[in-house]
């Protein structure tokens, strides 16, 4: 049985991330910030699951998650991704995109996801999202944010 996260200030992070690049300026933003630090990473769906299941022994504060790896969640197996989230009901879900303009992300939007960023985001960012993410608050408010990607893909 996982535990929650005991250890005092700092917040647990894990990064499901493809994209070598952004997945190095994630870990380079995370580890200047002294409230937060990685307990565990994974570039592939099944890394990712077992990771999340088995190999990190605390509950995460925070996910940050590809939406490319999220895709391929909801394909193989959404009972599983479920089922996670019933497991880790108070662990706040980032989610990370090549463009605002990605239907499933404007979808995730109606849905209630509120913490997001592109990648390429600047560090400081990427951790004041994270802050943002883990204080309950949000970035903007969700219809505005609606109304901006539907601005955005009707000029597509």
């Amino acid at each position: 049985m996982k535990q929650p996260n005991v250890s005092g200030g700092t917040k647990g992070v894990v990064i499901l991330e493809k994209d070598g690049q952004f997945l190095a300026e994630m870990k380079d933003a995370l580890k200047g910030d002294p409230e937060l630090r990685i307990i565990g990473e994974g570039v592939d769906l099944p890394g990712a699951t077992v990771l999340l299941m088995e190999e990190i022994d605390e509950v995460p504060d925070v996910i940050v998650a590809g939406l490319d790896i999220l895709k391929e969640a909801v394909a193989s197996d959404a009972g599983a991704l479920m089922d996670l989230k019933e497991k880790m009901p108070k662990t706040r879900l980032i989610v990370t995109s090549e463009r605002y303009a990605d239907e499933e992300i404007f979808r995730m939007i109606h849905e209630g996801i509120r913490a997001f960023f592109l990648k390429g985001t600047p560090p400081a960012l990427i951790t004041k999202c994270i802050q943002v993410a883990l204080s309950g608050g949000m970035w903007m408010d969700n219809a505005l944010i609606a109304r901006v990607f539907e601005e955005v893909s009707s000029q597509e």
